[in-house]
């Protein structure tokens, strides 16, 4: 049943049932609304992998050590997610979608261990050993969780899970597997099979002949009774392994109880979804098949005179806007003409068969949605355009009744293996590894992470509850989700409000209060985390000593030394504030001094380059000149020595001589006026030694002439 329901979802037909090789439209025609609602149900239930929150049973606020190891064992099994993110979601998809088609989903979790040899330098008491001592050191611990398809699952007569006597799942390995897992007796003992996609498969191949495909079939049987698990494949003549107790957990068996569908007391197994839908599946199927067969019937189709060639030619040739001659149009127009002699098969009962046929699977549509819960205010869509938006919330919630409770089993379901995971850590994990993998040690509570551990490692005494709510795996709706927190802040406003003034004639109301806030919090999702603030709020508030209304005499002397130290605080505060800004006042004078000198030291400066500037021009200018007429005597005298024709290249050689003076000197004030104001005041304090100077070199510019 399975296998061809889950056909059935993926539209899988056999040859027989091909359109090409037969006529019954009945086996090849599918509106496949089987699978539209498995996806839509799917995409609703699952949008993401779950938030493990852990909690203690006996909550006590004191109890530190139980809290850091709630929080210790949340952060491993979170972590743990967070790390194996895309392994988890193939696992809860892959289950949650067997138990839509087939009606079961199945996963279970199993302790996965690598350890290596070391050597041992001294024993536990510090003795030394043996130098080729060695031990066991574990080098990795895991509790995986592992999906199981649900064809690999059988189990005992039972009314309950709880009275399920054993449980066997199925495992395909090849020999290398089988020789690696059980031994090499087992792997050459065991028969070995192509593998097949479903049960009903036929196998057209030598069932000897060595494949890739070739596995053995293990099952592993997990009894209850006995508290034993043993290995064994059919054709094997004894047991390949009998292991006691190997996880040791308070259910015994590997996996919670199966995430099931229409689970009845009568027996112990499931009921898919699609068996109490499927006549109408089957129906709409019929009614879809004949409105495809009557579709293809509604055509335009008819007869027509054979003598009248002219007809078949406007319907054959396709011409448009164009005549076609008629031989004899007598005999055409006493035949009645175009209508006379063409006649049309009727289709007009064809389209009334349509429209009923359509009207009939819309309405079995209808039916259908309402029974597997998709009903159309479900998908978004109104059935009445006038239809207010009250009553559409209130057909949408309450047709996100079954939907809600679908997502609550499957938020336990996955909770209820998350417990197990949580169990095999407890027992099995070294100190180490859990240390290691929660990341305590960072937190500020790592100083009670001993205690937390050994609270961990017995989970009889920890009692710790594992939880999944359902709204960390569906698919958030932020409207929704935001459209309800602003409806809770209104109201909490509103209650605070209307209780300020209880609060303020008796405090001792505050705990009341509180606990009726809870109360009104509980109905929204995702208030979990804010209980839990509120439950320390009261339990502090009930914790608290009475308050007794009239001051003792130490109260009193108290509140007057209180208003003393104010009053001198604020003396303090007000005199500080008055010295700030004294210095602030000082700050900025001195601030004005400053600039006010520095002003005046540039103005200083820049007079100063400029008389410095000034006397450089001047002596460099007298000395230009002092050349010039050493120049011109000398140029003179050799003139009267040579030939006249001399006299032409020493006028050129005074001319370039003049344009190189004015070059220089027009070069020389352009310097001397960016130099002016640095030179100017040195030039004013040696004004003596400068004219010193400048007689000097007025002597030695007349020097010459005494000579010559």
């Amino acid at each position: 049943q399975g296998d061809k329901i889950v056909q059935r979802y993926v539209d899988q037909r056999d040859g027989a049932n091909s359109a090409h090789s037969t006529n019954d439209y009945s086996k090849v025609f599918r509106l496949n609304m089987f699978n539209s609602n498995v996806t839509t149900m799917q995409s609703m239930l699952y949008g993401r992998l779950p938030k493990v929150d852990v909690s203690r049973k006996n909550a006590i606020a004191d109890d530190d050590p139980a809290r850091v190891a709630a929080e210790a064992m949340e952060r491993m099994l979170n972590l743990d997610i967070e790390d194996n993110g895309e392994e988890y979601d193939a696992m809860l998809r892959a289950t949650l979608q067997d138990r839509l088609l087939s009606g079961l989903g199945c996963a279970r979790v199993r302790y996965e261990v690598e350890t290596e040899q070391v050597a041992t330098l001294a024993s536990s008491d510090g003795e030394l050993v043996s130098k080729d001592a060695s031990e066991q050191r574990v080098t990795h611990e895991a509790a995986p969780i592992d999906y199981y398809y649900w064809g690999d699952v059988l189990w005992g007569w039972a009314r309950t899970f709880s009275k399920v006597p054993w449980i066997g799942f199925r495992s395909y390995l090849d020999k290398d597997e089988m020789q690696k897992r059980f031994g090499k007796d087992a792997a050459e003992g065991v028969q070995y099979k192509k593998q097949k996609i479903t049960s009903n498969e036929e196998s057209t191949e030598d069932p000897d002949k060595d494949s890739a495909w070739m596995k053995a079939e293990i099952w592993e049987i997990w009894d209850k009774n006995t508290k034993k698990v043993t290995w064994f494949s059919f054709g094997y003549d004894k047991t390949i392994e009998t292991k006691p107790d190997p996880l040791q957990l308070s259910g015994f068996y590997p996996c919670p109880p199966f995430f099931m569908a229409n689970q009845t007391t009568t027996l112990y197994k499931p009921t898919p979804d699609y068996h109490l839908a499927q006549d109408l599946y089957n129906e709409i199927d019929i009614l879809q098949t004949r409105i495809s067969i009557l579709t293809e019937a509604v055509k335009v189709i008819g007869v027509y005179d054979a003598e009248a060639d002219g007809i078949k030619r406007m319907f054959k040739e396709g011409v448009e806007n164009d005549l076609i001659p008629v031989d004899n149009w007598a005999l055409f127009a006493e035949k009645g003409g175009i209508q006379g002699q063409i006649d049309w098969v009727p289709i007009e009962a064809i389209t009334n068969a349509l429209d009923r046929l359509r009207s009939l699977r819309d309405e079995d549509i209808g039916l259908l949605q309402q029974i597997t819960g998709m009903a159309d205010v479900m998908r978004g869509s109104l059935d009445n355009q006038y239809e207010g938006v009250g009553q559409s919330e209130i057909k949408a919630k309450f047709g996100s009744i079954r939907i809600q409770s679908l997502q609550d089993e499957f938020a336990v379901f996955v909770g209820n293996l998350m417990q197990i995971k949580a169990e095999i850590i407890a027992r099995h994990f070294s100190p180490e590894t859990i240390a290691k993998q929660s990341a305590m040690q960072f937190t500020p509570d790592r100083e009670l992470l001993p205690q937390a551990i050994q609270l961990i490692k017995n989970p009889d005494e920890a009692k710790l509850r594992i939880s999944i709510k359902a709204e960390s795996l569906a698919m958030l709706d932020y409207a929704q989700l935001k459209e309800e927190r602003v409806q809770y802040l209104n109201g909490l406003s509103t209650f605070l409000q209307a209780a300020a003034p209880l609060i303020q004639q008796d405090p001792r109301a505050l705990p009341f209060l509180l606990e009726m806030l809870k109360w009104a919090m509980a109905g929204f999702k995702g208030s979990s985390e804010i209980e839990g603030v509120l439950d320390k709020a009261i339990e502090a508030m009930r914790q608290a000593p009475p308050k007794d209304d009239k001051p003792s005499p130490e109260q009193e002397r108290g509140q007057v030394q209180i208003q003393l130290e104010k009053m001198r605080a604020e003396a303090k505060q007000q005199e500080m504030q008055f010295k700030a800004q004294s210095d602030q006042q000082l700050r900025q004078q001195d601030m004005q001094a400053d600039i006010a000198t520095r002003n005046a030291e540039m103005q200083f400066d820049m007079q100063k380059e400029e008389h410095k500037g000034n006397v450089e021009m001047q002596i460099m200018a007298a000395k230009l000149q002092s050349d010039v007429q050493t120049e011109l005597l000398t140029s003179q005298i050799n003139a009267e020595q040579n030939d006249r024709a001399v006299q032409g290249e020493i006028e050129k050689e005074v001319i370039k001589q003049r344009g190189e003076i004015e070059k220089l000197k027009i070069t020389k004030m352009a310097d001397a006026g960016i130099k002016m104001m640095e030179k100017e005041a040195d030039m004013t304090m040696k004004g003596a030694e400068l004219d010193e100077k400048e007689r000097e070199s007025l002597r030695n510019a007349q020097k010459p002439d005494s000579e010559e």
